[in-house]
C-alpha cells in the first residue's frame, strides 16, 4: 500500500501549537465557567473549541486536500464521508473531564486515516509537554529538550503482563477479561496516554469494551502499529482476529485489545477462549 506524503513534523508542532493554546486555559481560568453539555451529556471546553481551531487551521495549511473529521468539527454524515480514501481525525482535546478535574492526564489527538487504517498519528500531552508521533518511518518519543528516541515494542510477550485501563470508563466485563489473561498489574491513565505507554513499554495491554470514538484512539494505534505493536478488533471474526478498523457507519469504537509485542499468538488463543 502507497502512504500518503506528510511532514509529520509539521503536523506534531500543529499539536503543540493547540496543546499551548489549552494551558492558557488550565492554570487559574475559571474552567468550569465556560463547560457546556454536548448532545451525548460529555462535557466541552472553551478549551477544546480553541484547541480545535488551531489544529483546523493547521492542518489546512499543510496543503493536503485531505477533510477533517474532529469532535469539536461539525457532525459529518456516513454518506459524506464513507467515500473518504484520506482524512484528518481529531481529537483537540482528549480527556476533557481530566483537564476539568485538573489532573494533567489530557492530549491533543492527530491522526491520519488512509483507506480505513491509521497510517500516522501524534498524540501531545500539554502538561509534560511529552510528543509522541509515527508515520511511514516509525513511532518516536519526543521529551523536551531531547532529540525523538526511537519506541519499539518486543517481539514476544512477558512472563508478566501489564495493562492500562481507562480512569473513568471501566466496567466489570474488562477487568474480567484482564483476570482471565493473568494480569498482574492494571494501572489507570486518562485519555489517549495509555497507547504512549503501551508503545513504550511501561505496559504490554490495554483491553476496552467501554463505549469510546474513533478520534480517540486513531492517533494512538498508529503509535502503537508502528512502533510495533497491534490493536486487535474483539471478537475475533471466523477467520481470527482482525486489525480495528475506522470510518465505521458510527463513530463509536467496538470493542478492541491494544497489544504492545510483536507475537501475539498465543494472547488471540487466549482472549478467543475468554470471550466464547
Amino acid at each position: 500500500m502507497t502512504f500518503p506524503v506528510i511532514d509529520i513534523a509539521a503536523v506534531a508542532h500543529i499539536a503543540q501549537q493547540a496543546g499551548q493554546k489549552i494551558m492558557e486555559f488550565y492554570g487559574e481560568y475559571d474552567i468550569a465557567a465556560t463547560i457546556e453539555q454536548k448532545a451525548d451529556q460529555s462535557p466541552v471546553t472553551v478549551a477544546d473549541k480553541a484547541a480545535h481551531q488551531v489544529i483546523a487551521e493547521g492542518l489546512a495549511g499543510l496543503g493536503h486536500p485531505f477533510p477533517i473529521l474532529s469532535e469539536e468539527g461539525r457532525d459529518i454524515p456516513y454518506h459524506e464521508r464513507r467515500a473518504w480514501p484520506t482524512f484528518w481525525i481529531v481529537d483537540p482535546l482528549d480527556g476533557t473531564k481530566e483537564f476539568i478535574r485538573r489532573t494533567g492526564h489530557f492530549a491533543v489527538n492527530i491522526g491520519l486515516i488512509h483507506h480505513d487504517f491509521p497510517v500516522a498519528g501524534v498524540i501531545y500531552l500539554p502538561v509534560s509537554g511529552l510528543t509522541y508521533y509515527a508515520d511511514a518511518n516509525g513511532a518516536f518519543k519526543i521529551t523536551p529538550g531531547q532529540l525523538p528516541v526511537r519506541l519499539q515494542c518486543p517481539a514476544v510477550a512477558p512472563a508478566q503482563l501489564r495493562a492500562v485501563r481507562s480512569k473513568g470508563n471501566f466496567g466489570p466485563a474488562e477487568q474480567q477479561v484482564l483476570d482471565a489473561l493473568a494480569v498482574q498489574e492494571v494501572r489507570p491513565v486518562g485519555s489517549s496516554i495509555k497507547y504512549c505507554q503501551v508503545a513504550e513499554g511501561q505496559a504490554e495491554l490495554y483491553y476496552r469494551a467501554s463505549p469510546n470514538s474513533e478520534w480517540d484512539s486513531a492517533a494512538g494505534q498508529a503509535i502503537v502499529e508502528q512502533a510495533g505493536g497491534k490493536i486487535l478488533a474483539v471478537p475475533p471474526q471466523p477467520t481470527g482476529f482482525e486489525r480495528f478498523g475506522y470510518n465505521k457507519p458510527s463513530l463509536i469504537n467496538g470493542p478492541f485489545v491494544c497489544v504492545g509485542f510483536a507475537d501475539t499468538l498465543a494472547l488471540e488463543r487466549q482472549l478467543a477462549a475468554i470471550l466464547s
